[in-house]
């Protein structure tokens, strides 16, 4: 099993940041091998401002797995949180996303909204378990009580629907319609639900469980 990590430096302004980038790269992925096998990935840190959050405490960094061996770390070293998001939310993000890497090597049935919201429920909550963090994201916390009501019920009806609208879901193209981080929130309460019903069993031993194992005891 090989963990390559890669820093693409063409823009100059990565560099004073390598060392510091493949540190917490290589703590992260020793931690999550405790819990978890990691089979051959890439892990790539590059200059992408457009694909980074700009908001909270996770401003200047952005994460996306591409599939079971390739994860895209977007950096923007101009952004005044960078250094902060560097040492207190790049490994918490890591996790995230190496446990992507391990979902996406399972085959599930379709890339339907509950399996979108499980993916993303499941990684935020290993990433707690990893890191012992006892308060969820800023995007897996971004409902009030009403609002979730409201587009729960409207998941419900949409669970199985392989062509949902991802961007509306996850990340608020459509704000009149669907909020900001919606999927991410519902995704990370459906996983909450199951783990405060099954408190023996962590977020680690569920990484490749059926979508549909969060939705069959509500």
């Amino acid at each position: 099993m090989s963990i390559k990590i890669h820093t693409l430096d063409a823009v100059k302004d990565i560099i004073p940041f390598t060392e510091k980038l493949k540190s917490v790269a290589k703590s992260a992925v020793s931690s999550v091998k405790k819990l978890l096998p990691i089979k051959d990935v890439d892990i790539v840190f590059y200059d992408n401002p457009g694909a980074t959050f700009d908001e909270g405490e996770i401003g200047g960094i952005g994460g996306f797995t591409q599939n079971a061996h390739t994860m895209f770390i977007s950096l923007n070293p101009r952004h005044p949180n960078f250094k902060n998001a560097l040492g207190n939310e790049l490994f918490f993000m890591l996790a995230h996303e190496l446990n992507h890497t391990i979902r996406w090597q399972k085959q599930v049935e379709g890339d339907t909204l509950l399996e979108a919201m499980i993916f993303e429920g499941l990684a935020d909550h290993f990433a707690m378990e990893v890191t012992e963090r006892k308060e969820p994201t800023m995007y897996s916390a971004a409902l009030t009580p009403g609002q979730k009501k409201t587009f729960f019920e409207r998941a419900q009806k949409e669970w199985k629907n392989p062509t949902y609208h991802h961007n509306e879901w996850f990340y608020g193209s459509e704000p009149k319609i669907i909020p900001r981080w919606t999927g991410y929130t519902l995704g990370y309460d459906l996983v909450a639900n199951y783990l405060r019903a099954h408190p023996e069993t962590l977020p680690s031993k569920l990484v490749r469980a059926d979508a549909t194992l969060f939705i069959e005891h509500m």
